[in-house]
């Protein structure tokens, strides 16, 4: 007998569609779209994605989660700096010349005793 369950549903979509960028990579940007913007946009989605599964276990489960939140908000940090780091290395002047909404996820990291130091980044 199975049971319906939505939460499981979507976190496997979700899982799906990592896999699919894992394994295709690069090949899915479309024909004629920069490089740099191209994966900067991405990785802005990885790094919303990190910072939103602390809290979605903490959610899931009902209870205060902090060591996975704050390795989550590492992750995260550490994708915004890769980034920033592409974006700087890689391309050199105004990354974004066509403007738009570039906004980064703002994301804190709290060091967890005997944890993990956080990666400051600078803009």
């Amino acid at each position: 007998m199975t049971v319906e369950n939505t939460g499981v549903a979507l976190v496997r979509q979700a899982t799906e569609a990592l896999r699919r960028l894992d394994a295709e990579g690069r090949a899915l940007r479309p024909d004629g779209v920069d490089h740099f913007t191209w994966s900067a946009d991405v990785l802005d989605e990885l790094a919303r994605l990190a910072e939103m599964l602390g809290r979605a276990v903490e959610h899931v489960s009902g209870e205060q989660a902090s060591r996975a939140e704050s390795h989550a908000q590492a992750l995260a940090t550490a994708i915004v700096a890769h980034r920033n780091s592409l974006l700087r290395h890689g391309r050199g002047g105004a990354p974004f010349p066509d403007g738009g909404d570039r906004t980064l996820p703002e994301v804190i990291v709290d060091r967890p005793p005997g944890g993990i130091t956080p990666v400051a980044v600078a803009g």
